[in-house]
């Protein structure tokens, strides 16, 4: 029974020893994005380059669901390497990514930190205003990136709301319409609109 439960000892202290190893291995130093007007621009160093098989660069807009969206093969040199990725879907202003770092000849994979980036591309042009100047109603085109609940508010350039409504956007193109009121006067008004996502305002006329 006592040798049994040392080689039980010895098993366990190789498999630690083993995937320490391991870890050292898969150490993602320096990863980082920089947004610019066209793309997400991700970087990272590898420790031990030649132990690595490739990486999967997963993205999310929420810090909780995360999805593929490039596999990329690690490269034949060794020791130190670097990596860089340019994510140009960017439907969103705020997006988390995170590496998934596979090992060559081991079940095991590993996940980087996760980094946050703020998108610098404009997406007011999301939403395109029909008829500006408008009279007794306004309507416009809101592009969705994806189903999803929206705020819609229209600001007098004083700052008071004077529309506060919520509607459940479909992916792609909505065309939306309100009337507006007697209490819309002459004159320059804001529509926002707010998901969980991001926020977009655009300026019309009333006449």
């Amino acid at each position: 029974m006592k040798k049994t439960f040392t080689l039980l000892l010895i098993s366990f202290s190789i498999v630690t020893q083993s995937l320490n190893a391991q870890l050292d291995l898969a150490f993602v130093s320096n990863f980082s994005g920089n947004s610019t007007n066209a793309c997400n621009r991700l970087s990272w160093t590898i420790a031990s380059n030649q132990s690595i098989s490739s990486f999967e660069v997963e993205k999310s807009t929420n810090g909780k669901d995360f999805k593929t969206i490039a596999v990329l093969a690690a490269t034949e040199n060794f020791n130190t390497e670097n990596y860089t990725y340019s994510d140009t879907a960017i439907s969103a202003d705020k997006i988390m990514y995170r590496l998934r770092v596979l090992i060559k000849r081991s079940q095991n994979d590993f996940y980087s930190r996760i980094i946050f980036v703020r998108s610098k591309t404009k997406l007011d042009d999301n939403i395109r205003i029909i008829e500006n100047p408008v009279r007794d109603r306004l309507s416009f085109i809101y592009n969705s990136a994806e189903v999803q609940q929206a705020a819609i508010k229209i600001y007098s350039l004083t700052g008071k709301i004077l529309v506060h409504q919520k509607i459940n956007s479909f992916k792609g193109n909505n065309l939306i319409t309100f009337p507006l009121s007697s209490g819309f006067g002459p004159g320059m008004y804001v529509l926002e609109i707010n998901t969980d996502i991001i926020s977009q305002t655009v300026k019309f006329i009333k006449q």
